[in-house]
């Protein structure tokens, strides 16, 4: 008799295993596909704040800069490259809103309307508002808060709003000679 040579089993997958393993795949696909809408919002709120904080800086730096009878300037837009700027008493309550662009430089003075609207310029990315406010108890000393919103494109009410306060110390106007 001849003997009939036998198979070694190999090593194969059943129908069953890899289903389970399909499954397993597509559970951890989906869990990590979650994490990208997070990751861009996180992104995107972290690009925002870095902006926030940068024109904010620049409003406040330009606070300092000096100016005639003890107001203090605003850069609302440019010129040929040469800033144009709004001088602001800092003695009384005021609020100026300005539109900035996505690389933090200022386009142009905004009225009260304009600011809660939604502006559907593509070139307006958030509107910083600065308002000053003397301290009624503290002589000499007003409040200077610089409020960035963002997206331009949403009504004021829909804008994540990012908020700067310091003290600017005010020193009377100096007396006008005859």
């Amino acid at each position: 008799m001849k003997e009939i040579p036998t198979r070694h089993p190999q090593g194969a997958f059943t129908l069953l295993e890899v289903l389970i393993a399909l499954g397993i795949f597509a559970f951890a696909t989906a869990s990590l596909l979650v994490l990208f809408p997070m990751a861009h919002r996180s992104e995107r709120e972290s690009d925002e704040e870095t902006r926030a904080t940068l024109i904010a800086s620049s409003i406040m730096e330009a606070l300092e800069l000096p100016s005639s009878g003890g107001l203090v300037r605003l850069q609302i837009g440019k010129t040929n490259a040469t800033p144009l700027w709004m001088c602001l008493d800092p003695r009384s309550k005021t609020n100026q809103s300005v539109a900035y662009n996505s690389a933090c430089e200022p386009l142009h003075p905004l009225n009260g309307k304009e600011q809660l609207e939604s502006i559907p310029d593509h070139k307006t990315a958030c509107v910083a508002t600065l308002s000053l406010a003397p301290k009624t108890s503290i002589p000499f000393l007003s409040t200077a808060e610089v409020e960035v919103a963002f997206p331009s494109s949403a009504p004021a009410a829909n804008r994540t709003i990012h908020r700067f306060v310091r003290l600017l110390n005010v020193t009377s106007p100096a007396p006008l000679e005859p």
